[in-house]
């Protein structure tokens, strides 16, 4: 756990203490604001309701995770750093999870940043907070498992780039495959249905705590970070 909580540290002093924290972050609550106020100009819709917010939150989240996990390991392998790392008393599960905990606090803080939405939405109607809630925890966990796939596709490049977009691209498979689920044969929906995140979010944003989404996340995460892991246990014996 010492290990841990020191790349924990250290990530998070990398994250906040450059530009590129505060920037990334700007950005995501600039786009969040456009989406949500300007496309579909959510304070004259006259229903309190956090579900544009939240849709467009998600979007924002495919490109924000990515773009700020994609030099986690990648950079380490560019610089050398990595092989350096190798040689102190740490295994590659401590730094994967140590490097994942402050990618969560990232995503946790521009959560944080967006919940001038219910507060304005409550002050103008009446705002259920159960899905409100529900909604949070069900971006939380979007966001962790985007970071766990932007670490696995970190480990496997030492071109940030390359991560980015390996890691935009992971994420929005599932994300997306909702949309065409109509042309999915009638026997294999709920399969399919069950590896999507959007239908595992939505019972969360709908309020219900249902474990089976609790279980699809965690397993997401654990096999992401795995993923990683092993990555880097072969190079180092390599």
């Amino acid at each position: 756990m010492r290990n841990v909580a020191a790349v924990f540290r250290r990530e998070l002093v990398g994250f906040f203490g450059q530009p590129l924290a505060y920037v990334a972050l700007a950005i995501f609550l600039a786009m969040v604001a456009a989406f949500t106020l300007w496309f579909d100009d959510l304070l004259l819709s006259g229903v309190a309701s956090m579900s544009i917010p939240f849709r467009w939150i998600t979007v924002c989240f495919l490109f924000l995770v990515p773009a700020t996990t994609m030099r986690s390991i990648a950079e380490e392998r560019r610089t050398g750093s990595l092989e350096m790392i190798a040689t102190l008393p740490m295994t590659p599960g401590e730094l994967v999870v140590g490097k994942w905990l402050a990618a969560v606090v990232l995503v946790a803080s521009a959560l944080a940043l967006t919940f001038g939405y219910p507060v304005a939405l409550a002050s103008l109607g009446t705002l259920d907070w159960g899905p409100v809630l529900g909604g949070y925890l069900g971006l939380l966990l979007v966001g962790a498992s985007f970071a766990s796939v932007g670490l696995a596709a970190s480990s496997v490049t030492d071109a940030q780039v390359m991560a980015f977009l390996l890691a935009f691209v992971a994420c929005l498979v599932p994300w997306l495959t909702t949309w065409f689920l109509p042309l999915v044969p009638g026997a294999w929906v709920p399969l399919v249905q069950y590896a999507t995140i959007d239908y595992h979010y939505a019972n969360l944003a709908d309020g219900v705590l249902d474990s089976r989404s609790l279980v699809f996340f965690g397993a997401l995460v654990l096999v992401m970070l795995r993923f990683a892991v092993t990555v880097l246990e072969h190079r180092r014996l390599s």
